[in-house]
């Protein structure tokens, strides 16, 4: 504006209608565009703040799994499948019962937090189930119980309340055989 003056100024115009007209013109412009930043900046730091949630959610549910457990190397790691995703229901763990390792690795229909609570659930459930049960299909059958009851605990008042279902892989290593166990827990058909 200071620019504009100066230059209506060394020109001789700066009263005129044309000038002024610019000048209020060029204010508007200024305060819109402050505007645009603020909610800009507003909504990055709620961005932020939801990604810091997310993230810290999905941390406690996929806590990091232990470099060695019994003779086995472990590793795992967690990609999204959307770049801005940092929540949803992929869900693994592991379980040391007597001379085997057990592993679970699934995935719950949906997103967001019921997403996430379900796969909370089911990692709770085999955390437990994973020491009583002597074989993965009896394993498998107490976790689908368990998925059953939360379900029917918690309805839905969506379309979608019968379409919740988890898919999972149970593995069982043991320490002294070369043959490892493994049951699929696939969609419901």
């Amino acid at each position: 504006m200071g620019a504009q003056t100066f230059l209506a100024a060394r020109s001789g115009g700066v009263a005129t209608s044309n000038h002024i007209a610019q000048l209020t013109g060029l204010a508007a412009l200024s305060v819109f565009a402050v505007l645009v930043c603020y909610v800009r900046d507003r909504h990055k730091e709620q961005l932020a703040q939801v990604r810091s949630v997310s993230e810290a959610a999905q941390r406690a549910l996929l806590r990091p799994l232990p470099e060695r457990l019994g003779p086995l190397h472990i590793a795992s790691s967690y990609l999204a499948a959307e770049k801005e995703a940092h929540i949803g229901g992929d869900l693994y763990a592991v379980a040391r019962t007597g001379e085997r390792t057990r592993v679970i690795i699934g995935d719950v229909r949906g997103k967001g937090l019921s997403a996430v609570g379900e796969a909370a659930m089911l990692l709770g459930a085999f955390q437990e189930a994973a020491h009583q049960h002597a074989t993965l299909h009896v394993l498998a059958d107490a976790l689908d119980r368990s998925v059953h009851r939360y379900l029917t605990q918690f309805p839905e008042a969506d379309e979608e309340a019968q379409e919740h279902f988890i898919t999972a892989l149970l593995l069982e290593i043991p320490d002294h055989s070369p043959v490892a166990r493994m049951t699929v827990c696939g969609h419901p058909t």
